[in-house]
């Protein structure tokens, strides 16, 4: 999955590639939020479940971070909010201790992965999204004909350009709490996806990205620029990032419940989402 990254830790660069992985069988994660829990997930930390551990996704590092499932389980006798699942626990069971060894914790604590409060903060809010049933594809399904206009052109090209450079040189999580905010404002104030239009636009979209840039391997430009062109237009879908672990897999794209805006979604059916914004 990529280097150690301390006791029991094994962290993986984000990058913008896209990998697609072996179907895994759907895991139920839960985490549970009451109880005498000593620590939290910091800021900024967003967990998910995959069927041999926890990937956390650290924005404030720009990383992934592996913990197998007995390590997993421990943390989530003291850390709140940390996932597990049931089938681990039944694999598991009088076999992994109550609480994590005290390396790998004190590696979490001072590589400021969790706090030593109880409360998480809720500076960025994942949406739960499911890809567990049937997806449609937003282009190759459901095909609404645009015809592209200048201004199409124009307004790709800006987001091509302005994404390019954030993704290059601004920080992950300021450009993340950036479209979470914008989406957060557009939903406080009434917003609902307009699927018929979204549509048009994405026809757009297809038709004039093939000419700067290809989509494969290049996975997270792509579902940004397209939220940053969907937004000059009002609409905001979720911004989506994914992983599997067997073998390593990391994936963006953009989706509206079960509509996928940006891929086929034969490839995301070994993934399970970690962030949606």
């Amino acid at each position: 999955m990529g280097r150690q990254g301390g006791p029991g830790i094994v962290t993986k660069r984000l990058t913008g590639s896209t990998m697609i992985a072996n179907d895994t069988d759907t895991l139920s994660c839960t985490s549970d939020s009451a109880g005498p829990h000593k620590y939290s997930l910091a800021p900024l930390i967003f967990p998910c479940c995959t069927r041999d551990g926890v990937v956390l996704l650290d924005l404030r590092r720009n990383r992934y971070l592996g913990l197998a499932c007995r390590d997993a389980l421990a943390l989530s006798e003291c850390v709140n909010g940390f996932p597990k699942v049931d089938q681990w626990t039944d694999s598991e069971a009088g076999v992994y201790p109550r609480e994590p060894k005290k390396d790998l914790l004190d590696s979490l604590l001072a590589g400021g992965i969790v706090n030593s409060s109880q409360a998480r903060s809720n500076e960025v809010m994942s949406t739960k999204i499911w890809l567990d049933g049937p997806l449609v594809s937003i282009g190759e399904e459901i095909i609404e004909e645009c015809r592209v206009r200048p201004s199409h052109v124009v307004n790709f090209l800006v987001c091509l350009l302005s994404s390019a450079a954030s993704l290059k040189c601004v920080p992950l999580r300021y450009i993340v709490r950036r479209v979470y905010r914008r989406r957060a404002r557009a939903i406080a104030n009434g917003y609902a996806l307009n699927l018929s239009h979204v549509s048009v636009l994405v026809d757009a979209f297809r038709s004039i990205r093939p000419f700067f840039f290809l989509a494969k391997d290049h996975c997270l430009l792509h579902a940004f620029t397209l939220v940053q062109y969907l937004a000059r237009y009002d609409e905001f879908p979720l911004w989506v990032f994914g992983v599997a672990t067997d073998p390593w897999t990391a994936h963006s794209w953009v989706q509206h419940d079960e509509y996928v805006l940006d891929c086929n979604p034969e490839s995301l059916c070994s993934l399970e989402p970690i962030l949606a914004i």
